[in-house]
């Protein structure tokens, strides 16, 4: 039997994913099933287990393919390494998330990034098993913690002087972007009706956000 060679189940497994971005241009996430995209395949049942064990390892690796996810920790080192003031440094880190945020939701994977990432949102054992898989979750996950621990080291220096605490700011940072990822999400789906224009205009809403930051870390 000859030797399978990496670039031919690069090939299939490429083809396979790029079967179920069809089939969720039909369909939601939470509707695909494994024997829908057995059929758009045209495997049989055994050879695409060959590949992947099950539906979860093919949205990972769909979201991973299309989704840019080293530049934003790029873009935050090279600022945290600026000679800029700090409050202008903070505040430019964090707009940085805004639009890698807005051009994550816009792109090929968008969609089916934000549609995994809260179909598995309740499941604690899958959440933790896949989340930390998704690459786009890594480089969010490195640039909140550079960005926290910028804030913190200057919170030390006395250059910052929170008027709340510091943990419940970053907690309203989370929710803030969680909250706009949903708010798009669905606004796109016809879910709510808010107005597009302002509702989908993610930077100017995470300048919003660095103003409040700034201010409640006393800067």
């Amino acid at each position: 039997m000859p030797k399978v060679t990496d670039e031919y189940l690069s090939d299939k497994k490429n083809f396979i994913l790029e079967c179920t971005s069809e089939i969720l241009h039909e369909k939601p996430l939470y509707l695909v099933t494994m024997r829908d995209i057995i059929k758009k395949a045209g495997f049989s049942h055994g050879v695409i287990y060959r590949y992947y064990s099950n539906l979860d390892e093919i949205f990972v690796d769909l979201v991973n393919k299309n989704i840019a996810h080293n530049l934003l920790g790029q873009k935050i080192d090279i600022l945290l390494n600026s000679k800029q003031p700090e409050k202008t440094i903070l505040s430019d880190c964090i707009i940085a998330m805004g639009e890698y945020i807005e051009k994550l939701l816009n792109s090929a994977g968008g969609k089916t990034c934000f549609e995994l990432v809260v179909y598995y949102a309740y499941d604690l054992e899958k959440k933790a098993s896949l989340f930390p898989r998704l690459k786009f979750k890594q480089s969010l996950e490195y640039a909140q913690n550079r960005i926290v621990e910028y804030a913190m080291s200057n919170v030390d220096k006395g250059v910052f002087r929170p008027q709340i605490p510091v943990r419940s700011i970053i907690l309203f940072v989370s929710v803030f972007i969680d909250g706009i990822s949903q708010m798009w999400y669905a606004t796109r789906q016809g879910a709510i009706n808010y107005d597009s224009a302002s509702a989908t205009d993610i930077p100017e809403m995470f300048q919003t956000l660095a103003k409040a930051v700034i201010c409640f870390l006393g800067a």
